[in-house]
C-alpha cells in the first residue's frame, strides 16, 4: 500500500479528529489553536485549512464532533481546565464561521475524555473527569 501526505500541519499540533464523513478534519494545538481542514472535492484526499482561531490560553488535548445530524459542530478539552462546544453558522451574507455555543469551566479537576451521543429530547454531552461522568443536554442552536 502506497503512502499519500493529506495534510501538512503547523508546529505544535497535539491532537485530531475526523468528522464522521471523513472529508473534515479538525486540529488542537498546543497553543490553544483550533484548526479546520476540508477537502474541496469529496474524492480528493488532499485538505487545506479553511478555519482557524484561538480556542482556549491552553493546549487542546481532545476533540470531538458533534454527531452529522446536528451539524458541523465540535467539542474541545484544554488543559486550561475549560471544555468549549463550537458549532459553524452561516450570519447574513458572511462566510460560514465559528461560534462558541457554550464554555464549562472547572476549577479544580482536569477534564479526561468527553462523547457525544443521541437521545429523546436532543444531543448530548457526556464528560468524564475520572472520578465522575458529568452530561448535558441540548446546546447547538
Amino acid at each position: 500500500m502506497e503512502e499519500k501526505l493529506l495534510v501538512t500541519m503547523e508546529k505544535g499540533a497535539h491532537c485530531s479528529s475526523w468528522n464522521y464523513s471523513g472529508q473534515r478534519m479538525a486540529v488542537g494545538s498546543t497553543d490553544g489553536t483550533l484548526s479546520i481542514y476540508d477537502s474541496d472535492d469529496p474524492t480528493s484526499t488532499s485538505f487545506s485549512c479553511t478555519s482557524q482561531w484561538k480556542a482556549h490560553v491552553g493546549v487542546i488535548c481532545k476533540i470531538v464532533w458533534v454527531p452529522p445530524e446536528y451539524g458541523d459542530g465540535i467539542a474541545c478539552i484544554s488543559g486550561d481546565g475549560t471544555l468549549s462546544v463550537w458549532e459553524e453558522v452561516e450570519e447574513g451574507t458572511q462566510p460560514l464561521t465559528w461560534k462558541l455555543c457554550k464554555l464549562f469551566e472547572f476549577q479544580e479537576i482536569q477534564a479526561l475524555d468527553l462523547q457525544f451521543g443521541n437521545y429523546l429530547m436532543g444531543l448530548k454531552l457526556i464528560l468524564w473527569h475520572g472520578t465522575f461522568i458529568f452530561h448535558h443536554g441540548p446546546m447547538l442552536s
